[in-house]
């Protein structure tokens, strides 16, 4: 025993070895790339324009290889900016105020709607309103298998709306969990509801702005001509909504199941499934008041935002209520606080900094010069962004590309119209949620696959439909409401 606990130690000490071998590596070889590229060739850039192209490299490389974690690059990219961009001729004692200028994504109103979303999410993820909500809408649609994945989807879709497609995944994956011990195995219904899941968790996101962290990013990029939140929904609720009835019919097609009708009683009291003692847990009594509570400052909260141009109150200042209201009536506490995915608001923040970088030092300008758009024309630039997007975002964290991506799309788009430098932006954001093609390519891929009942192959299949039409059906969409 003692021998191969021994073993094991060497095992794990090896491999910990091999870890911090390759993100020194990694980490190195960025470096150095991004330090050749931007410094020995000579561009007609300015010094700091030079100085943010060696940052933009930086950072991508190292969002690519994942060498540090990508809220970690946020940071770097940050106080890089501030190093090489802040003062003039490096001189520290200047009194020079523009180093300022790339911390003030911290404050932006942005930040403080996505907040709020996080918020939310944790507020319904606590209350359980978010699996009573899953639960009545698979016992409305009844036991058909194309109902149980019209409910699926439709759940999914409107809780990735408000709540980040992981968290959702992850709870549409326990709900799931007790309802496919009662699915024949050899029946392709099984993996049929998972990817329903996907198809919703992924797609879902893209209707708001606190959906998913590109829609974000694309608003804190576009500044005062970004569209308000109801006007995001409407560019993205119709694109959103066309692509996921596509994917519906097509795993309904592709994955038929064998048995006429499903048992969705079987879900009944049923909060997890432990793999380990194969038991289930029973659902956590919830004060009915903070339910009650719960669903008052939700439903408050998502009209104040629907309706803004009736009241005129900022969107921003809205997110004050889950803010303040989940905590002042004890429904979050600090434990909850600090479980908030505070990474990936860094993440957002180091991606509208790296856009204020470029942009102030004239790079997106000089980038936006290589891209033949004289020839090309808006509707070819926004094409070749949004596929590119889609590409990118499937081997690394859409925000990242998002992060990358966005400050030369607006750039390039304003050069051609400032008009449809909006759509362009959008188009391309909206894009970014259509990566969906690996098991590693979304957080919700890779939870329905760790189910086993999936395959690398079954992203495959539905994620290279979604790449092909997802960007078509928001292009087309988005010249809809333009001509109109």
């Amino acid at each position: 025993m003692l021998d191969e606990r021994r073993s094991l130690r060497q095992f794990f000490d090896e491999a910990h070895k091999i870890s911090l071998q390759f993100i020194f590596r990694s980490f190195t070889l960025t470096f150095l790339f991004a330090l050749c590229v931007a410094f020995i060739p000579e561009y007609s850039l300015s010094r700091e324009g030079v100085f943010t192209l060696f940052i933009l490299l930086f950072a991508a490389g190292l969002w690519i290889t994942e060498a540090i974690p990508a809220f970690a690059v946020s940071l770097l990219v940050i106080a890089l900016e501030i190093v090489l961009l802040g003062f003039s001729d490096f001189n520290f004692a200047s009194g020079s105020k523009e180093w300022e200028t790339y911390l003030k994504p911290w404050s932006s109103p942005l930040i403080f709607l996505f907040l709020a979303g996080f918020i939310m999410a944790s507020a319904a993820s606590k209350t359980k309103l978010d699996l009573w909500l899953a639960k009545k809408v698979l016992f409305f649609v009844g036991g058909r298998p194309k109902d149980i994945i019209s409910g699926l989807i439709a759940v999914t879709f409107l809780l990735s709306m408000f709540v980040s497609n992981t968290a959702t995944a992850a709870m549409m994956l326990t709900v799931l969990t007790p309802l496919l011990l009662h699915v024949n195995p050899a029946n392709p219904f099984a993996k049929a509801m998972l990817l329903s899941v996907v198809v919703g968790a992924n797609i879902g996101g893209m209707a708001t702005i606190i959906g998913t962290p590109p829609n974000a990013i694309a608003v804190g990029i576009l500044g005062e001509s970004a569209p308000s939140f109801i006007g995001w929904m409407g560019y993205a609720m119709v694109p959103a909504i066309a692509m996921v009835l596509v994917l519906r019919f097509a795993i309904i097609k592709l994955y038929p199941s064998t048995e006429p009708f499903i048992d969705i009683r079987s879900i009944k009291e049923v909060e997890h499934f432990d793999d380990s003692t194969k038991k289930f847990s029973k659902i956590p009594t919830v004060p009915s008041w903070k339910k009650k509570v719960t669903i008052a400052i939700f439903a408050l909260t998502i009209l104040l935002w629907l309706t803004g141009p009736l009241h005129h109150v900022p969107t921003t200042v809205v997110s004050l209520i889950p803010i303040i209201g989940f905590t002042l009536f004890g429904i979050l506490d600090a434990d909850d606080i600090c479980r908030i995915r505070w990474d990936v608001i860094i993440l957002i923040i180091g991606g509208l900094s790296l856009g204020l970088g470029v942009s102030n030092t004239g790079l997106d300008l000089w980038l936006a010069s290589f891209v033949p758009t004289e020839t090309l024309g808006m509707l070819m630039v926004i094409v070749i962004f949004s596929y590119l997007v889609v590409v990118v975002s499937n081997f690394m964290s859409n925000t990242a590309a998002a992060n990358i991506m966005l400050p030369i799309v607006i750039a390039v788009a304003t050069s051609i119209s400032a008009e449809s430098s909006q759509i362009a932006v959008i188009a391309v954001a909206l894009s970014a949620s259509f990566a969906m093609i690996l098991p590693v390519s979304t957080p919700p891929n890779a939870i329905m696959y760790s189910s086993n009942k999936v395959q690398g192959k079954d992203f495959l299949i539905l994620g290279i439909i979604t790449a092909i039409l997802g960007p078509i059906i928001t292009m087309s969409w988005l010249f809809f409401i333009k001509l109109f």
